[in-house]
């Protein structure tokens, strides 16, 4: 069984609910697609992370502070709750007439406790994903975790490079970082890991000149180059597209590119993400099947950024098809509108 592993955040909707009566407390332990920087890696949660852990007959806990002393809830005895959403772990917790209890909620109700942590481990090595990004920093992505924990505590389980950061990274963690990065240069590349950048744009979007521009930025170029020019930054140049084929060598490797370049910087693109999410639900794109369902994940997020919280609509249908359906409405509208 692996090491525990902590991390902690400022929590999301962390609040004491309930009654004084039923006191209890609620919010999200976890947050998905959000960049976190541990110190020698990035690192994110992908979204089904927890599912397989909830799934099983595994206990998980409430604690304070991490500190097994301080229980205020278990999932075993019914009085803490666990689940996943589009946007993270969410967990409540009705809490015991104990004094560590007590001091929890009055300290949450006065504002002095604002951040959540989690303990969880990495039991199968398809459980979490190595990417290493153009500075050279890895990003790991959590793909599947052995949820222990969640706590609400008083201050970061880790900071930097400092000694708390060593006491909650698992021993042999260097080790596999450096196992990633020796796989990835033979590694096919496959679906681009969603992140989230600052910018955005709503301009005009043209595949070919975006896709083109986006490799000339990775590789630090504006010159017009040949179609079959060898990619130089494959990690960099990968960051603007959803799949990549073979090993990245060629242009024509890079499929669905949905973002653009602005300023020198890479650039969400609310027309090229429409693009790509309608030629991916189309059959469009040269993406194997094993690896739609990532493509569809990672347009998802996408989409979620421009428009709301992802999820199913109301009638039912998943967020890409129905936000392109309403995308044709909204270009129907146009067309006629300028055949008047």
């Amino acid at each position: 069984m692996s090491k525990r592993e902590l991390r902690c955040f400022v929590a999301q909707e962390l609040r004491a609910a309930g009654s004084d009566k039923a006191p209890k407390i609620e919010g999200y332990a976890a947050v998905f697609n959000q960049r976190t920087d541990i110190g020698p890696f990035w690192e994110v949660i992908q979204k089904g992370a927890f599912a397989r852990s909830l799934a099983s007959d595994a206990d998980v806990v409430c604690l304070f502070n991490h500190n097994e002393d301080f229980v205020l809830g278990r999932k075993s005895a019914g009085n803490l709750t666990l689940e996943e959403d589009d946007k993270g772990l969410k967990f409540s917790c009705l809490l015991p007439d104990t004094t560590v209890a007590k001091d929890t909620y009055a300290n949450l109700r006065a504002g002095n406790l604002k951040e959540c942590s989690f303990g969880f481990g990495i039991d199968d090595p398809d459980g979490d994903k190595w990417v290493n990004l153009p500075d050279g920093k890895m990003l790991r992505t959590l793909i599947a975790v052995r949820l222990q924990d969640v706590s609400v505590v008083t201050f970061p389980a880790y900071g930097g490079t400092s000694a708390a950061a060593r006491n909650i990274l698992p021993d042999d963690l260097e080790a596999r970082m450096s196992s990633a990065v020796r796989a990835e240069s033979t590694q096919h590349l496959g679906v681009v890991p969603f992140s989230q950048n600052d910018a955005r744009s709503e301009d005009p979007f043209n595949s070919v000149d975006e896709a083109n521009g986006i490799i000339n930025w990775a590789d630090g170029s504006d010159e017009d180059r040949a179609a079959d020019s060898p990619v130089k930054n494959k990690l960099k140049a990968a960051q603007g597209f959803l799949y990549v084929k073979n090993d990245g060598s060629k242009r024509s490797d890079y499929v669905g590119a949905h973002h653009t370049v602005r300023d020198g910087q890479l650039a969400h693109s609310q027309i090229g993400t429409l693009r790509c999410a309608m030629d991916l639900v189309r059959g469009k794109l040269d993406i194997p099947a094993e690896h739609r369902a990532d493509a569809k994940q990672h347009m998802d997020s996408e989409m979620n950024l421009w428009f709301g919280d992802g999820g199913e609509s109301e009638d039912g249908t998943d967020d890409i098809d129905s936000e392109l359906e309403r995308s044709r409405a909204r270009t129907r509208l146009a067309e006629a509108r300028a055949s008047l």
